[in-house]
């Protein structure tokens, strides 16, 4: 069984205001995500801050451990529930769509600690956008206990089935206004281009 969770938990300090609510797709991100895990999950939770106001419809998920870092959301999960395989996608990530998902999920190996996509340069993990298996949750207690936060190094040091991601637009991260302006620069021109190509 896969389960989803919707990394949403960030301070949004860079932002100014709660990136889980921008709207990108017609209502805020957190309820695209949420709906559109629903695809591929039994259930989906979005992990969060203890005093964020999340809608109990969206099954909040608050952070168990005393960490600022998208591994505090990883393991509160897997502290609910260690049976299941749990598919994570960051709330920063707006170009995320069905397709890249359904590949995801069709390439997973179960055999594998996660699957996941190769970052934007071609090289290491991404973390934010991954398929992790229920065997990863002691290895990564363990890893937390010996003082280490970041699950990108977590996933370079163990057996991942790494993809090559099919469109690397798809791992944009919009964390600050800057990238927001620029995300709908590119989106605008890409219109723009489809428009001249008609």
């Amino acid at each position: 069984m896969i389960k989803g969770l919707i990394l949403a938990g960030g301070k949004s300090t860079r932002m100014g205001r709660d990136k889980s609510l921008i709207d990108y797709h017609g209502k805020p991100q957190r309820e695209f995500l949420f709906d559109l895990l629903l695809n591929f999950c039994a259930e989906v939770y979005v992990s969060c801050k203890e005093n964020a106001e999340v809608p109990e419809k969206l099954n909040p998920l608050p952070d168990l451990f005393d960490m600022d870092s998208p591994l505090n959301g990883i393991l509160s999960a897997f502290t609910m529930d260690r049976s299941v395989a749990w598919l994570t996608v960051a709330v920063d990530m707006p170009l995320v769509d069905r397709q890249t998902l359904d590949y995801l999920v069709l390439n997973r190996d179960a055999q594998k600690v996660a699957t996941c996509f190769r970052d934007s340069d071609g090289s290491k993990p991404e973390p934010l956008l991954s398929l992790w298996e229920p065997k990863a949750f002691p290895l990564l207690q363990s890893f937390y206990a010996e003082g280490n936060i970041s699950p990108r190094s977590f996933l370079q040091r163990r057996d991942v089935h790494l993809l090559s991601v099919p469109n690397k637009k798809i791992l944009t991260n919009v964390n600050s206004i800057e990238d927001l302006n620029q995300l709908k620069d590119s989106i605008d021109n890409d219109s723009a281009s489809k428009q001249v190509d008609k």
